[in-house]
């Protein structure tokens, strides 16, 4: 196959991740080449809820990377200089039922075995005085103070931009067919594409959804599904609502985001009636002000699930030059996933613990036992 372009870094997949990625790397002075089988947001990051999230990350481990990522989003909003719609004054994850309260509250001792957690649960009365939109009958809350949301579309284009400012080239309607791997050494040499050969040192598997699939190209076996989630959108009201919340969420322009679903369905973007009437009657149960408003929107994404729960992050040892940053929560964590790649490609090292994110946890090649099945948090 003939080279068409020489370059130090191929990341894979131009959603928040791997736009994000691209963006730490090209500041830090490395030539940057993005690729996407179809083009910047094209995928999950644009079809999302939104969230900003930390509380629930489990174990608490997860937590704390999610809450250091979250720490880092203020400077990046600050450097790519747009308004993403980012609020970070804390959030509320609603308890309908006295056993999801407890449920919660089981969440909350666990988390407190990390001394940054500071979320607690909260009274029904709190819960209101906070979201006076709240219906009467919840049991109560999760609140959190380091809980938030963004306008993800506008996040994920607001990084692809910042991409293009800083010397990143985009490679749309690109999609990898392989990698070209030393015989010897297996180090990557250069990335196979339907438009021609890509020679590169370094390649960076940030393909979401299809992550997979890419890594099986270079003989990696990930334990990662697409997973859909199907969320409303309603046309404006009053704010009822004006802090952050899981599950039903209302932005500042009085619209509220109902989901979610957490559907194994393989690659099916599409939306159902019953997803919606699911969606519609939970938000209901939790928000009454919905029942109000006409929905303007449904559709859906599909999240890139590890069987375990857990995010994999980091290189791949016996393919030298090949690096894997993909999980269910690439808005939350895309910040601290451009830092860590870009540590790990530049410094050769990262000051962020990767031990429980270990691309070869479900690959033979791999030293740790998977973690057990769980769904999306």
């Amino acid at each position: 196959m003939n080279t068409i372009h020489e370059t130090e870094v191929v990341v894979v997949g131009a959603g928040a991740v791997g736009c994000s990625i691209a963006y730490h790397l090209a500041t830090r002075g490395k030539a940057v080449t993005l690729v996407d089988k179809e083009g910047p947001g094209a995928g999950t990051s644009t079809a999302n809820f939104g969230l900003v999230w930390v509380s629930v990350k489990e174990p608490y481990p997860y937590m704390e990377l999610s809450l250091a990522s979250s720490q880092l989003w203020p400077k990046l909003v600050a450097e790519l200089g747009e308004d993403v719609e980012l609020r970070q004054g804390g959030g509320l994850k609603l308890c309908l039922t006295e056993a999801d309260y407890q449920k919660h509250a089981a969440i909350v001792e666990r988390q407190r075995h990390s001394p940054l957690f500071e979320g607690r649960m909260i009274s029904a009365q709190e819960a209101r005085e906070l979201q006076p939109g709240v219906s009467e009958a919840i049991a109560g809350a999760l609140w959190s103070p380091h809980d938030g949301d963004c306008d993800p579309v506008k996040w994920t284009y607001a990084l692809a931009r910042g991409c293009q400012r800083v010397g990143v080239t985009f490679m749309a309607q690109t999609e990898v067919t392989g990698f070209d791997l030393d015989e010897e050494s297996r180090q990557v040499t250069g990335v196979f594409t339907n438009r021609g050969r890509l020679a590169t040192q370094c390649a960076v598997n940030a393909a979401g959804p299809w992550a997979a699939q890419v890594a099986e190209m270079v003989g990696v076996t990930l334990g990662l599904f697409p997973q859909r989630g199907q969320i409303l959108i309603t046309e404006p009201g009053p704010i009822v609502c004006p802090r952050p919340m899981s599950t039903v969420r209302q932005n500042a322009r009085g619209q509220f985001y109902m989901g979610t679903t957490a559907e194994d369905v393989g690659f099916d973007w599409s939306t159902t009636a019953a997803g919606a009437r699911k969606i519609a009657a939970n938000a209901v149960k939790l928000v009454p002000a919905t029942a109000q408003l006409s929905v303007l929107r449904q559709f859906a994404g599909l999240r890139p699930m590890p069987r375990d729960g857990l995010p994999f992050l980091g290189p791949v040892p016996h393919v030298p030059g090949y690096y894997i940053a993909v999980g269910h929560s690439g808005i939350t964590l895309s910040p601290i996933h451009g830092k860590i790649i870009s540590d790990l490609i530049v410094d050769g090292q990262t000051d962020v613990p990767l031990d429980l994110y270990n691309p070869l946890r479900y690959d033979p090649h791999g030293t740790t036992e998977p973690g057990p099945e769980r769904t999306a948090h």
